[in-house]
């Protein structure tokens, strides 16, 4: 599949979802990441409507890989602003003046240039291991200081946001992917795959669900708007899917897992290669449970319904990390441009559910989030006092042990004062009788010799 169709709507009985076509109407899905555009349109977008645009080109997978040089809004960015109040401004307020000082700058892309064809062949084989194997190498030196100057340079600053980072990270793909010639794509695709993993593996904790950042509150929203959806059932969705067929219950089981699973995936490759594995638990769930071939309708609704039933640990900071650093190709194209598409489709479905996505009247709508609100506070009040009444039957039990050591401290005290006595009494008896018959021994002792 070298791109993914955009003639594919979703059209649930009971409710009415369009998958997201691009906005400017290129021929691409939309992504709700990227607020309906794809992301070539999402990248013109942004250069609009920001001073430090995205670069182009490199992220859309129609586009030939050109390297354009941008060497001033590089400068531009890695510049730590150094503020003073100027007090005497013309208009009688007072005002920031803007300064900027710069930031040490990595090791310059053109030392790339040195690695021969052979390191380059080298470095897109086999696995990562075996990458890693290769990075070692003498002649991919040049490479590796590269990486590693770049890793620092982003750890070290506190000066850009999340955004302006994983624009940083698509220019440095954008650089290593234009080493290669046209004529070697698939070695450009595996050297940039393994690329990503090393760079993004050692500044995950640095760009991934920071404190207190926008994507953890919105973390928070969305798993509390999963929770307060927790009635919604297969029929709502028009799913043929029975509590019979124990078969497609694991495999959706198998899907909730592996979803589950993302949060503990580091590299962008592999949450959404999480991603692509559940849903090929899906496909296997809906061709168990209903004799005709899945469609677009049934896997979306599908989708959905196991994320409700997964409500996935940080999602929304997920999506984010991988739409931001992941190699853009890889969303865009294939079978995991696919999945993730509708992943983020499925996502948007969940935030703006309403009665009439579901097929209900606003009525019943109403009633059911109401009466969810009711359980989940009832819950509370019963867990509450369930914990209460345990609290209660932990200080007897504490008690009751309590009193138990006592007893048992006093019986030991007792034994040992026996003890003590009985060895006195055992000692006076040897002494005793060794008074008594002394002679009467010794006598015998001679008697035998």
């Amino acid at each position: 599949m070298s791109h993914i169709p955009c003639d594919i709507d979703f059209n649930f009985k009971g409710f009415t979802f369009q998958q997201e076509k691009c906005r400017k109407s290129c021929g691409y899905y939309g992504n709700p990441i990227w607020h309906g555009y794809c992301s070539r349109c999402w990248i013109q977008q942004r250069q609009k409507s920001q001073t430090h645009p995205l670069t182009d080109g490199f992220r859309h997978h129609t586009a030939i890989l050109e390297v354009k040089p941008e060497q001033r809004r590089n400068e531009d960015l890695w510049k730590i602003p150094d503020t003073a109040r100027n007090v005497t401004s013309n208009d009688g307020f007072p005002h920031s003046h803007i300064t900027y000082r710069s930031l040490p700058v990595a090791e310059s892309p053109g030392s790339l240039s040195l690695l021969t064809f052979p390191c380059l062949h080298a470095l897109a084989q086999g696995d990562f291991s075996d990458f890693l194997k290769a990075l070692r190498r003498h002649d991919a030196q040049h490479l590796m200081t590269h990486c590693t100057r770049f890793i620092q340079k982003l750890q070290d600053t506190e000066i850009l946001t999340l955004d302006d980072k994983g624009e940083q990270v698509q220019e440095f793909y954008s650089t290593i992917g234009s080493l290669y010639p046209d004529h070697m794509t698939e070695e450009r695709e595996k050297l940039l795959n393994n690329i990503e993993k090393l760079v993004m593996t050692r500044l995950y904790k640095s760009v991934f669900c920071l404190d207190g950042s926008e994507d953890e509150q919105k973390d928070l929203s969305f798993q509390a708007q999963i929770r307060s959806l927790v009635w919604v059932t297969p029929k709502m969705l028009q799913l043929s899917l029975h509590e019979s067929n124990k078969e497609a219950n694991d495999l959706i089981l198998s899907a909730v897992t592996t979803l589950v699973e993302i949060d503990s995936k580091r590299a962008p490759q592999d949450k959404l290669a999480c991603v692509s594995k559940a849903s090929n638990f899906i496909f296997k769930a809906i061709s168990v449970s209903k004799i005709e071939p899945a469609t677009a309708d049934d896997f979306l609704s599908y989708l959905i319904f196991t994320i409700l039933k997964a409500n996935p640990p940080r999602l929304v900071s997920n999506i984010q990390y991988i739409t931001r650093f992941c190699n853009p190709k890889r969303l865009v194209s294939g079978k995991d441009g696919y999945c993730f598409t509708n992943f983020c489709c499925a996502i948007s479905f969940i935030e703006n559910i309403n009665a009439s996505s579901l097929g209900l009247t606003q009525k019943e709508f109403s009633q059911l989030m109401q009466q969810e609100s009711s359980v989940s506070r009832t819950n509370h009040s019963v867990i509450i006092q369930g914990t209460v009444e345990q609290m209660e039957q932990n200080k007897e039990q504490l008690a009751e042990l309590h009193s138990r050591q006592d007893l048992l401290i006093q019986e030991i005290e007792r034994l040992a004062i026996e003890v003590r006595e009985w060895s006195l009494a055992v000692k006076e008896e040897i002494r005793e009788v060794i008074q008594k018959l002394p002679l009467a021994t010794k006598c015998a002792t001679t008697s035998h010799n």
